[in-house]
């Protein structure tokens, strides 16, 4: 066990880190070289100079132009005003974004700049979540909390201007609080026996709810893993508690009206702008996005199983580092090693799981905070394959609702093995061992700067 202010030293090494790879994305990365950068970056434009909020019409998306764009590299002298396919996206990031974008007279640097500060927010969620479901095992936390903020492809997409940055940093402060509300961290008292977080320092439902509205306002694929792991957190933390059925009323109620009440701004009007039953924009966007690829096509011309792989493979890829628009790869050996590593962790976290149980806290707050971990995962994962029904779009980055979940399964994954090889070894290798998760990691802050200067500033000049 270390001591929360070698935690907190620690924490603030790896965030100081994510902070200066960030910047150097940042700074290197081509202008526009990142998936919908000048559609977000019109999106700031039109709010700054017009007021809130565009909408998304015809025209907005011309698949012809931005192909040519692409494959020149978008010329500096290119003309970007008409991409515009964005609009129909909620609009807390674009307002920030405004002022952002008003003080720098449109500077597009201090606008990513600006994506990679918000970015912080998701990585020290990461922390504080797995720190409260595991309290005496920091070591955890760290391990999750430097997954996050070096993954090379989520670096990339933080350090562009695109609203996932402002997304990833409300969702991971609603797991934190889902986590919290379910009764985290659990703590020692006076006669050595676990007990759950008082009820009083616990968050109110409204509280989620509040936040689940927050998330409606910034990012439409927000919206699933929002409502899942609230409502988790509530039934869970009811049937844990053998709550009556009148306080799930009241928290529901609770929770549900806060969220409505934020979501109501957006979606009352977008029904003025687009009508009834377009809440969301969404049939505006699929009318305008004429020419995007749908998978009935793609599954016509290949077949479904050559899809099904080619789906699988780029979305693992993108998932750790496939850059640009897409076209700058990583090394096929590359990939192979990071699987490796993925299904080691795997490995570990069933030895946890079937084997070194009774090594971990087992409190049942913690199987709600573990619940509400899955929720998020499972909601990315839906997210995922709902959105390629329409259109390919075999993006990694999709399933970040579930990236500190997935941090967390790396975290757990490697404190397998450390109990495996430490077992029998004694206490002293025991507390060496602890960091083991921390240094399987080692690699990943290394490999985010590599993918950087060997591949992406190469091969998107």
């Amino acid at each position: 066990m270390i001591q929360n202010k070698t935690a907190y030293w620690l924490l603030g090494v790896i965030v100081v880190a994510y902070a200066g790879i960030g910047a150097l994305y940042a700074i290197y990365t081509p202008a526009w070289q990142a998936p919908d950068e000048p559609a977000h970056y019109n999106a700031i434009a039109q709010v700054a100079t017009d007021g809130c909020c565009p909408v998304i019409a015809p025209g907005d998306w011309d698949s012809a132009l931005l192909e040519k764009l692409k494959a020149g590299g978008f010329p500096e002298n290119a003309d970007l005003s008409s991409i515009e396919y964005e609009d129909h996206q909620p609009p807390l990031y674009y307002l920030i974004g405004a002022a952002v974008f008003l003080a720098t007279g449109g500077s597009l640097l201090a606008l990513r700049l600006m994506s990679v500060a918000m970015g912080t927010g998701a990585v020290i969620a990461a922390y504080v979540a797995l720190a409260r479901l595991y309290p005496r095992r920091k070591t955890l936390a760290l391990s999750a909390a430097a997954f996050v903020a070096f993954l090379p492809q989520h670096v990339a997409i933080l350090a562009s201007v695109n609203n996932d940055s402002l997304g990833g940093m409300v969702l991971g402060i609603l797991i934190v609080t889902c986590v919290t509300y379910a009764g985290n961290p659990v703590r020692i008292n006076v006669k050595g026996q676990s007990e759950a977080y008082p009820l009083p320092s616990r968050p109110h439902a409204a509280a989620l709810g509040g936040l689940a509205g927050v998330a409606f306002l910034t990012k439409l694929t927000l919206y699933l893993p929002a409502v899942i792991i609230v409502a988790i957190a509530i039934i869970a933390r009811w049937r844990v508690e053998r709550r009556d059925k009148r306080w799930l009323a009241t928290e529901t109620a609770w929770a549900a009206g806060m969220a409505l009440a934020f979501g109501a701004l957006w979606w009352i009007r977008n029904i003025t702008v687009y009508g009834w039953p377009d809440l969301f924009g969404l049939a505006r966007h699929n009318a305008v996005v004429v020419g995007q690829l749908r998978t009935a096509e793609l599954a016509d011309q290949i077949g479904i199983w050559p899809y099904i792989q080619q789906y699988a493979t780029t979305v693992f890829n993108s998932f750790f580092g496939q850059f640009g628009w897409m076209g700058v790869p990583m090394p096929a050996a590359t990939y192979y090693a990071i699987l490796a590593f993925m299904l080691a962790t795997l490995a570990g976290a069933a030895m946890l799981a079937t084997r070194f149980r009774d090594r971990l806290e087992d409190y049942p707050s913690q199987g709600i905070a573990l619940g509400v971990m899955g929720g998020a995962l499972l909601a990315g994962l839906v997210g995922l394959i709902q959105y390629n029904f329409t259109f390919v779009q075999f993006q990694g980055r999709y399933l970040y609702p579930g990236l500190i979940p997935v941090a967390a399964l790396v975290a757990l994954g490697w404190q397998g093995w450390a109990f495996l090889i430490g077992r029998g070894m004694g206490a002293v290798w025991e507390r060496w061992l602890a960091w083991l998760p921390v240094a399987a990691l080692a690699w990943m802050p290394a490999l985010a700067v590599w993918a950087l200067f060997k591949w992406i500033v190469p091969n998107l000049k």
